[in-house]
């Protein structure tokens, strides 16, 4: 039977998200005392998966986790699972809202909460455990007037009463749990892949290294930024991106990334979660300002020129090899019109907008292509 690994002690978010990854097929439940007991117990072998969070809608990744994969080789991602996250107010029975001097729970879940606390417990003292269930268990047997933040299960498996349900600040609340194991997962339908990429120390680097899959038509559905802790300035990123490691073209731009980092690590492909439903959507008088979208477009035209720059460069070199009788290339020039239209259309671009601009852009290669040549036979 499979074993698979969360944080204990019973009762956390952590060990909802294994059980319900688990409800897939027969397994057993192994409560660890750490993150870092999880990553080395499935690296060993004691452990045949293990089940961490990754991030949350509410307060973005959880960088203890980040941080250990980042130091950790030798596990793979193989799976995720979205957890729908409700925080509750726990109290010992007789216990009153108003008589509450101490809070205790997790740190992402006290974040998570924290517009309540501030709201209805202003006078209490926060104080963070290493898992919400400890909170309970620390709360269950104290003799004060505390309360705890954690989950359903825990306030029945430490006889706590909910004294309110649901103190998170966002309805929205979600997180996302990686399943960890030697191995990833096979290629298949809806799937997600996650690196870590470290950009050379040089201007432009992490663009370079996004144009890859930007080229591809792959989407990133996440980057996060963690210190190398090397030295001050050095990050590496946390990339989500849609696909798996073997499709070809993912693969392609994984190879193109190879040759341009300083360092990259693929750390699995696995089945994507199912999304989560969005979020209301925004009538139209909540929508981007003017600014906003000619701030966008502002950005765009500065990606769009420096790749104009990076083409001017490249038909440069070509121009130092061609002979004067030979500047332009009829052929040629018909297949980059023919390849530009597809791409157009595909895109959902105008096609004869964009066979316009290239064929402004050739002639004007042609002419600086003819003052290089001449230049070099000049300079001869």
């Amino acid at each position: 039977m499979k074993r698979i690994g969360y944080l204990g002690p019973s009762g956390t978010f952590t060990e909802a998200a294994a059980r319900k990854y688990s409800g897939k097929g027969p397994a057993e439940l192994v409560c660890c005392r750490s993150f870092p007991q999880i990553v080395s117990d499935v690296k060993s072998g004691l452990l045949d998966e293990g089940v961490v969070p990754l991030e949350n809608s509410t307060e973005g990744a959880v960088s203890q986790i980040l941080d250990l994969l980042a130091q950790e080789e030798g596990v793979m991602f193989r799976g995720e699972i979205v957890l729908s996250v409700r925080h509750n107010l726990l109290v010992r029975p007789g216990t009153e809202i108003k008589e509450i001097k101490k809070v205790l729970s997790h740190p992402q879940a006290l974040a998570q909460c924290r517009g309540y606390l501030s709201r209805e417990l202003p006078g209490a003292e926060i104080e963070e455990t290493t898992s919400t269930a400890r909170a309970a268990s620390i709360v269950a047997g104290s003799a004060g007037p505390w309360a705890a933040i954690g989950t359903y299960l825990a306030a029945g498996n430490y006889s706590l009463n909910i004294a309110v349900a649901e103190i998170q600040d966002s309805s929205q609340n979600a997180t996302r749990f990686i399943v960890l194991g030697k191995n990833d997962a096979g290629p298949g339908n809806n799937c997600r892949t996650s690196i870590i990429v470290e950009a050379r120390d040089r201007p432009g680097a992490l663009y370079g290294i996004l144009r890859e899959f930007a080229l591809r038509d792959i989407s990133l559905t996440r980057i996060e930024s963690r210190p190398v802790k090397k030295r001050l300035g050095q990050y590496m990123f946390f990339i989500d991106l849609e696909g798996h490691r073997s499709d070809q073209k993912l693969g392609e731009a994984l190879e193109a990334v190879t040759r341009k980092a300083y360092y990259l690590r693929i750390l699995g492909s696995y089945p994507a979660a199912i999304s989560l439903p969005p979020l209301e959507e925004p009538s139209p008088g909540q929508g981007k300002t003017l600014e906003e979208v000619r701030a966008e477009i502002d950005m765009v035209d500065s990606q769009i020129v420096e790749l104009i720059g990076m083409r001017t460069r490249l038909v440069e070199k070509i121009a130092g090899v061609k002979s004067p009788g030979k500047i332009r290339d009829e052929a040629r020039e018909e297949e980059v019109l023919r390849r530009v239209r597809s791409l157009a259309e595909a895109k959902g671009a105008d096609p004869e907008m964009i066979e316009s601009v290239y064929r402004i852009m050739i002639t004007e290669y042609v002419k600086m292509q003819r003052g290089k040549v001449q230049e070099r036979i000049s300079g001869c």
